[in-house]
């Protein structure tokens, strides 16, 4: 017997709501990742410069919002401020860090800092909060006695020029403030010493190099 009031089955349809459930899903979990604390899309590409910025010292009582103005960062005043300009000229090493919807993220600065406290004299070593409660940082650093000085990222201007996805972000760069290396996964103070010592041997050895390359011009006599 013909049953003339069932439809045929229409794939297509079931395809096209389910792509939208999953399109749909996807923009809620992007928008949700947004509001708990990362922020920023993209790949920080090996070979870009650090862009200039200044941001307050999360210690410090200088309040407001960082600088990324390229033409005016480097020139802010004040020992309550960091500039990343100061790091040039030397191999550093930037750590950008939240714990809004980050687990784990403090033990990683924990690892941050004591690597840092070991190879400071050696490398620069730069500490960026992104959007935490200024007043939770400051608890943070004391409780954890970190040493390296911790710059607050209050709005995500910083993170956001340097297409900070997640945490942890530890970009490497040169004396030329070129980056060479970035680290977007969990690590020991082993793994993240032995990259530091890449970092200022491979520094050394480029240095060495141009030095024994370039002619002597010194008078003969």
């Amino acid at each position: 017997m013909k049953d003339g009031g069932r439809k045929p089955f229409n794939y297509m349809a079931v395809v096209g709501i389910v792509f939208l459930i999953v399109i749909g899903f996807a923009i809620f979990n992007m928008l949700k990742t947004t509001d708990s604390g990362i922020v920023g899309f993209g790949e920080v590409d090996i070979g870009e410069k650090a862009e200039p910025f200044a941001v307050p010292v999360a210690t410090s009582d200088l309040r407001g919002d960082a600088n990324i103005d390229p033409d005016q960062a480097c020139s802010v005043e004040g020992s309550d401020a960091i500039r990343i300009c100061d790091f040039f000229g030397r191999p550093f090493v930037v750590s950008f860090w939240f714990t809004k919807g980050a687990s784990g993220c403090l033990d990683q600065q924990d690892v941050f800092d004591e690597v840092a406290t070991r190879y400071r004299g050696k490398a620069g070593f730069l500490s960026v909060n992104v959007r935490d409660d200024r007043e939770k940082v400051r608890e943070e650093i004391e409780d954890r006695g970190w040493k390296v000085e911790v710059g607050h990222d209050e709005d995500g201007a910083v993170s956001n020029l340097y297409k900070v996805g997640g945490c942890p972000t530890i970009l490497f760069y040169d004396r030329n403030a070129v980056l060479t290396e970035a680290l977007i996964e969990p690590t020991d103070a082993g793994e993240l010493g032995a990259q530091v010592r890449s970092l200022i041997n491979g520094q050394s050895q480029a240095t060495q190099q141009k030095g024994t390359s370039e002619p002597n011009t010194g008078s003969t006599g």
